[in-house]
């Protein structure tokens, strides 16, 4: 019998391949997305120990006019900044979250590739079990007319 061929192999490795592009587009967002949480994350420290330097310059002592005036205007930037960042963090979620369903559907569908090909090679195995049997059945049967005409 003939070695086992899938036909639809070519479709198979097709669809191995996307799936890998799909892990691949998949890490590159989950570090995009840890790239941007860990930006919004150090805008959101700079705010906190500026806001302390802030309350520690006023017990210190009376600043001045042009220092709470800095400290007002970096601190407004930065809360832009922060809420910049939020709106960066909720973009790289949302690419993550599409590249994640790409992701999903590539393995779907190599799996329903991969499937066909296994009941395929089971079905090639039964069929080769079968033509197995008819030989030994026909030897068997050879034998067996041998040994009655000999008798």
């Amino acid at each position: 019998m003939k070695k086992f061929r899938f036909r639809l192999e070519t479709l198979l490795k097709f669809r191995k391949m996307e799936e890998e592009q799909a892990q691949i587009k998949m890490a590159e967002a989950n570090i995009r997305l840890y790239k941007e949480k860990e930006l919004l994350t150090q805008f959101q420290n700079k705010l906190i120990s500026s806001l302390h330097l802030l309350s520690k310059e006023q017990n210190d002592g009376s600043p001045t006019i042009e220092i709470l005036k800095t400290f007002h205007y970096y601190i407004d930037k930065l809360k832009g900044d922060i809420t910049k960042q939020h709106e960066q963090v909720a973009k790289a979620e949302t690419y993550r979250q599409e590249c994640l369903n790409v992701l999903e559907a590539a393995v779907k569908q190599r799996k329903l590739v991969d499937n066909l090909r296994k009941k395929r090679l089971e079905q090639y195995n039964i069929e080769l079990l079968q033509e197995e049997q008819k030989i030994l059945d026909e030897l068997g049967t050879q034998a067996f007319m041998r040994n009655k005409e000999s008798e």
